[in-house]
């Protein structure tokens, strides 16, 4: 069994609902955090304890999407840690924000390699992480940003789109995935710039059904949107909005599936809330 917890969905804007992005899957052997926006660590000790993470996955170097890395370094010793250290999977350029992220925050250099195992990805590249596999997706944001790819030992496969506009490529990413996280920022295009960064909720759904995903579930939105969104997903099958506690159960991969596709099932959703 594969399950997903979604952590955050909100965005960078704070809001007593919900943390920033934060996405905890784990199967029986293998736990990893992708993305780790203000709040989720806090989010995410009721859930499991952040020090026994197998990885941490973060998508871009906005903070909404890694802050929290702070948090959670606070949580190790102040110094002279002989413990594991998590690896964080940060993209190119991601080590020297840590160390600048250190200064900023008046601790001395090296303070964030006491905790953490600092790995920088390549642009398409892939990781296995425990029972694991990760493969990297670019997107089209305002700064370099990717989704990923997520396969567990049974073939069921995880697609997180990160931060990204309108992205055909993404659409052929997320073919036939058992589920599909995708965010939905905006209501509508017109709120984005004309360089686009972001998706609106009809392009999001429109990606999760062009790609025939088994469930769609909408993230990084501002929860004032809360209900205009969950009336765009009444009117789309497989789709849902997230919202921080939902849990979303993968169950076993259709031997000889397509891709790690359900058997005309949509996994199973329920909730802490």
């Amino acid at each position: 069994m594969t399950r997903v917890t979604i952590v955050g969905s909100g965005t960078s804007e704070p809001h007593p609902a919900t943390p920033a992005s934060g996405i905890l899957l784990e199967t029986p052997s293998t736990g990893i955090l992708i993305d780790c926006g203000q709040g989720v660590i806090r989010g995410l000790m009721p859930i499991r304890d952040p020090r026994d993470l197998d990885a941490i996955v973060i998508g871009h170097l906005h903070a909404d999407h890694f802050i929290d890395l702070v948090s959670l370094r606070y949580l190790f010793p102040w110094s002279d840690y002989s413990g594991r250290r998590i690896p964080i999977l940060l993209p190119p350029g991601g080590r020297q924000r840590m160390k600048e992220l250190a200064a900023a925050i008046s601790e001395r250099e090296g303070f964030f390699d006491d905790g953490f195992e600092l790995l920088e990805y390549e642009a398409t590249s892939s990781a296995a992480i425990g029972d694991l596999t990760i493969q990297f997706l670019p997107g089209l944001h305002y700064v370099p940003a990717w989704g990923c790819a997520i396969s567990d030992g049974a073939g069921r496969r995880v697609v997180v789109s990160g931060d990204t506009g309108p992205n055909e490529a993404l659409v052929q990413a997320a073919r036939g995935a058992d589920l599909f996280v995708v965010e939905a920022t905006l209501l509508t295009a017109a709120e984005d710039d004309l360089v686009r960064g972001h998706l609106a909720v009809d392009e999001a759904l429109d990606i999760g059904a062009r790609a025939d995903a088994a469930q769609t579930v909408l993230v990084h939105y501002r929860p004032q949107n809360l209900e205009a969104i969950a009336a765009e997903c009444v009117l789309r099958t497989r789709s849902v909005a997230a919202r921080p506690g939902m849990v979303i159960e993968l169950g076993p991969a259709v031997p000889g599936g397509n891709d790690g596709q359900m058997n005309g099932e949509s996994p199973a959703l329920t909730s802490r809330l």
